[in-house]
């Protein structure tokens, strides 16, 4: 008799399989080759509709669940690598040429330290600041908000000297250079003057600005 589960021949009095031990002489089972060897086949699925898909087209709107925040990332300006970021450019009515136009650059103004504030002779007022390196109209801009912050009446002068960070305030400007003077002349005309030099003042691309303004009738010196 041959096992019908694992194909053992054994014989005719054998109840058990010799082999796979299953019983074998009380029931009659079907000889292994005409068992049915069907494959199991899962159930047909069926494709998902169109625009199903996350993101396709129409897909209806989604609301995210609780907890949940759905964005778009926004894709973010930089510099190649190596390379650095470009500074802003200019605002208009730059170079001034009115004082109006200079107080109103003073608001784009960086932050600024004061490394030393020393009197010298001729009545002038000196006042070294630092601040970072940056282009001629936030030198102008930033030199004039100093001048407005420490400037004294008594003074006939006040200059003020930008310095780089990691600067040796010992050596001659690096980041522009204001200087103010009360009671400048002009002819037979008392009036204000303001002459302002970017970078070093002698390079290529520094600018030198001059503005002047004339002094009121009731404070002029007799």
């Amino acid at each position: 008799m041959r096992c019908p589960y694992c194909g053992q021949v054994n014989t005719d009095a054998t109840r058990y399989c010799l082999r796979c031990g299953r019983a074998i002489g009380t029931v009659q089972q079907p000889p292994l080759s005409t068992l049915s060897m069907r494959p199991q086949i899962a159930p047909a699925v069926p494709p998902p509709p169109t625009g199903s898909r996350p993101g396709g087209r129409g897909q209806p709107a989604r609301l995210p669940g609780p907890g949940i925040v759905e964005a778009t990332a926004q894709p973010v300006a930089t510099a190649p690598p190596g390379e650095p970021v470009a500074a802003p450019g200019p605002p208009a009515g730059f170079p001034p040429k009115t004082l109006t136009q200079l107080q109103e650059l003073a608001t784009a103004a960086l932050a600024y330290t004061v490394g030393s504030s020393k009197r010298e002779a001729g009545n002038k007022k000196v006042v070294d600041i630092i601040y970072p390196s940056c282009p001629a109209w936030q030198q102008v801009a930033t030199l004039y908000k100093a001048l407005s912050e420490h400037d004294e009446e008594p003074y006939d002068s006040v200059v003020i000297r930008g310095f780089r960070e990691e600067s040796d305030l010992s050596l001659a400007f690096n980041n522009g250079r204001l200087t103010f003077d009360r009671r400048a002349r002009l002819g037979g005309q008392l009036i204000r003057r303001y002459l302002i030099e970017t970078h070093r003042g002698f390079e290529v691309d520094s600018l030198r600005i001059v503005l002047t303004e004339e002094w009121p009738a009731e404070q002029r010196r007799t």
